[in-house]
């Protein structure tokens, strides 16, 4: 049996999949020039939206999209939009895939954007494999250390993905399943979809978001809101090589895993090379929520 064909959002109408389309003139095609979010939804509601919804304003201000485009973006996504898709799927029982992306719109220019454009929003989702969310969740995640190359603009959630393409490459060659970005310092910045968390003595520690150094992750913000809430300390500050691979636990997060065991790192394990303690405790707290 083939896979379910799925309907898609592109500016203003629910379509068909195999009639889904975007100009061969659209800047995002061209240029890579837009946004995306990527939103996990459970039981037909997409979770953490509001905060998706800001970031993505946020970036289409750093990207300097036009006010109308904004005003666009404030009108036509909401809950209620992405429900009606996520039903016209059939995805209102348990974990969905929601991806929002805008671009600057359609222009048959040059790099410099001409003016007036009209941008172009498109929503689409589909399922969330449940065995491999478990099978993360539970034995935990690999990673390589990416050292050479770093995201052109990391604090912004950009079409021009392609450095993290190659790092995602670059770690599966080497049998891993994320890679994390490491600078010429050895300091470890992000990996190429997720946020890092590592855990010494206790203490919760996840690299500082300063100068746009990495993506303001929202279940890195919302991770970090739920330990401090429940009395645990989470600092903000460098992260090296050396200190990640020396430390008690470790975990990486993002809106599709929720918060992943992080078990080891090129050749070596971490800790005890097994989901931690404290890992477990905020995936319960985590998930109980989200």
């Amino acid at each position: 049996m083939g896979k379910t064909k799925l309907t898609a959002y592109i500016n203003g109408k629910f379509v068909s999949e195999e009639k889904a389309s975007v100009s061969v003139f659209d800047r995002g095609f061209s240029y890579g020039d837009g946004l995306f979010e990527t939103i996990r939804a459970r039981d037909g509601r997409p979770l953490l939206l509001a905060e998706h919804l800001q970031r993505l304003r946020a970036g289409a201000e750093a990207i300097r999209l036009s006010k109308k485009t904004l005003n666009t973006l404030l009108i036509n996504i909401d809950e209620k939009l992405i429900a009606r898709l996520l039903k016209a799927n059939g995805l209102t029982d348990n974990e969905s895939y929601v991806k929002i992306i805008v671009t600057r719109g359609v222009d048959r220019g040059g790099p410099l954007p001409s003016s007036g454009l009209n941008p172009t929003i498109i929503i689409l989702t589909k399922p969330l494999d449940p065995a491999f969310l478990e099978r993360v969740r539970g034995k935990g995640l690999k990673a390589a250390l990416i050292r050479g190359f770093a995201p052109a603009l990391p604090a912004i959630k950009s079409l021009n993905y392609l450095s993290n393409v190659l790092a995602r490459m670059d770690a599966d060659d080497a049998g891993a399943d994320e890679g994390l970005f490491t600078t010429p310092k050895g300091r470890v910045t992000e990996g190429t979809s997720t946020n890092l968390f590592i855990v010494l003595k206790g203490i919760l520690r996840t690299p500082l978001l300063t100068k746009g150094a990495l993506l303001p992750g929202t279940t890195r913000s919302a991770v970090m809101g739920i330990a401090r809430e429940n009395g645990l300390t989470v600092t903000e500050g460098i992260v090296s090589a050396a200190g990640l691979l020396a430390c008690e636990e470790a975990f990486l997060t993002n809106a599709v895993i929720g918060v992943a065991p992080l078990v080891r790192v090129d050749k070596s394990l971490i800790g005890s090379g097994r989901r931690g303690p404290l890992t477990k405790r905020l995936q319960g707290l985590y998930f109980r929520e989200y």
